[in-house]
């Protein structure tokens, strides 16, 4: 498959890096072909809720609290690593954090920041980079991996490493212009429509979360993830994605709403605005059933973000999968880990839920090219 027109075109100074560090596909190609199972950027981001569910609460040192969200800025100087200024920026405080070597080299994470900590790495996120020293050193140190805990000491927030001591954050400045959106909720509701020779996108945004379908000449195709805009800068990462996907995309959104990605390609988009339902996560959260043609589904979506889909005609089993599962306002994803069939599995299927109600059932119009193809209305299963 060909590449995202938004990363299509690399100045030289960055290829190299973004091609090998934000991308990391097995077989050494610029473009990512995640495989089921495999441990991604991609694949992890879409269990953040497994992570806080096994995870033990925090302690601290004495004297200090876990620190919120609440306590945190929308950009805070760490001080100095590797002979550079180091930032973290917070942006709207929906799940992505990013690290900052700016104008050289930052990483964008999805974290639930659960007891205030931040984890990063492969596992997580992503980094782009120039070819510099220093970027060098900022990109081992995300490949290595770790996390970095926040307290409270007093009125003063603090931070740690991987275990070290603690130093202060301190506020940052971050200078924005008119000339870029530097708010990433101005997006929520937003659809762009873009064009770059014979590609097209149609981005919409959620709240912190984004869908993109794209299609080059005859191939179409979409992921979708979590975005946010930090240092006036766009960042997207996906989780669900039926092909394959950059494991970032980075750039800037100008005012009138044209993209000016940090690969250096130059995209027109029109904006347009649209209404979307924000299904409610909780309660979509369980079990449910359809019949079609004799095969009896069940569907079930767990609240740690895991789904199982089994059908059965009579006797026989008719499919079995299994995989990650969430839902953006009113657009519900399945990712297939397990399949029965893996030759005849869609590798993620997509739609919107319309018609929803808890006590009763939704329709769903998806897009599963799967065989047997699953239903459309399912219900909450009856017991005598």
């Amino acid at each position: 498959m060909k590449k995202s027109f938004g990363l299509a075109i690399w100045p030289a100074a960055v290829a190299a890096t973004m091609m090998f560090a934000a991308c990391g596909s097995d077989d050494n190609s610029s473009n990512v072909e995640r495989e089921e199972g495999a441990s991604s950027s991609v694949e992890a981001t879409s269990s953040s809720s497994e992570e806080s569910s096994s995870s033990e609460k925090r302690e601290v040192p004495e004297g200090t609290r876990a620190a919120t969200l609440d306590d945190l800025q929308k950009n805070m100087a760490l001080g100095k690593m590797f002979g550079s200024d180091i930032y973290l920026a917070t942006g709207a405080k929906l799940g992505v954090f990013s690290i900052w070597i700016p104008d050289t080299a930052w990483i964008a994470v999805h974290s639930e920041f659960k007891d205030g900590v931040l984890e990063y790495g492969k596992s997580n996120g992503s980094i782009m980079a120039t070819a510099t020293a220093v970027s060098d050193s900022l990109t081992a140190f995300f490949e290595k991996g770790g996390k970095i805990e926040f307290v409270v000491k007093g009125e003063k927030l603090q931070y740690s490493i991987n275990g070290g001591d603690y130093a202060d954050v301190e506020k940052a400045n971050v200078k924005t212009s008119s000339n870029w959106l530097s708010d990433g909720t101005k997006l929520q509701g937003v659809r762009l429509s873009c064009k770059n020779d014979d590609a097209k996108q149609a981005y919409s945004f959620y709240k912190g979360r984004y869908v993109v379908e794209e299609s080059i000449g005859d191939s179409s195709f979409w992921s979708a993830g979590f975005y946010d805009i930090q240092r006036s800068h766009l960042l997207m990462t996906p989780v669900f994605f039926n092909k394959s996907a950059y494991s970032l995309v980075s750039g800037q959104v100008s005012s009138d709403f044209n993209l000016s990605m940090d690969t250096g390609a130059e995209i027109k988009c029109e904006k347009t605005t649209f209404m979307f339902d924000e299904v409610d996560r909780d309660s979509i959260a369980k079990e449910w059933v359809a019949d079609a043609d004799g095969v009896d589904w069940t569907l079930k979506l767990k609240t740690s973000g895991e789904y199982a889909l089994d059908a059965t005609k009579g006797k026989n089993s008719e499919d079995v999968r299994s995989g990650k599962w969430d839902i953006y306002g009113d657009i519900l994803f399945l990712k297939n880990s397990s399949c029965q069939s893996p030759s005849k599995c869609a590798k993620s299927v997509k739609g919107a839920v319309e018609g929803f109600d808890s006590q009763k059932g939704f329709t769903y119009k998806h897009d599963d090219s799967s065989t047997p193809v699953m239903p459309k209305d399912w219900t909450l299963p009856q017991y005598e």
